[in-house]
Order: C-alpha cells, then structure tokens, then sequence
C-alpha cells in the first residue's frame, strides 16, 4: 500500500467515524449523561464513606485539643499565681 492510499483509508475511516456520530448523537449523549450520572454517584458514595471514616477520629482530636487548651490555661494560671506568690513572699514586685 503507498502513502496516498493509507491516507485514502484513514480519510474513509475518520468520515465513518463522523457519520456515526451525527447519525447516533442522541445515544452518545445518553451514553455521557449516564457516565456523568455514574461518577457522581461514585464520587458521593466515596465521600460519604471517608466522611464516616474519618469523622470519628476528628472528633476525638477536637476533644483531645479542647483538654490540651483548658490543662494550658490552668498551668498559666498556676504560674502567675505562684509567680505573684513568690514576689509577695519576697518582696520582690515580681
């Protein structure tokens, strides 16, 4: 086969290819609503998933940082408690 007739072939196969598109746009439009349809189904039921994976151990690290604050601002209070303490046992203005 020479060039100009693979090129002759590919011509006829690419206006096959056309014809089938215009002749059938109704399927193939179907064809990528259903696709659509699928991934975002996919894609929900995904995240839903990951939701309920992970939810829980995002709830126990939110708890875990509220305890970690409070104990924080309690040893804060304790320092300058025991700071002002040490500055009225020693007369030190501290």
């Amino acid at each position: 086969m020479t060039t100009d007739e693979l090129l002759q072939n590919l011509r006829d196969d690419l206006n096959k290819i056309i014809n089938v598109l215009k002749n059938d746009w109704k399927a193939l439009l179907f064809l990528t609503i259903a696709i659509f349809g699928m991934m975002v189904t996919v894609s929900y039921f995904s995240y839903r998933d990951a939701q309920q994976y992970y939810e829980p151990q995002i709830n126990g690290l939110r708890a875990q940082l509220s305890r970690t604050q409070k104990q924080l601002k309690r040893a804060s209070e304790d320092r300058a408690r025991q700071t002002k303490r040490i500055a009225e046992l020693t007369g030190n203005g501290g």
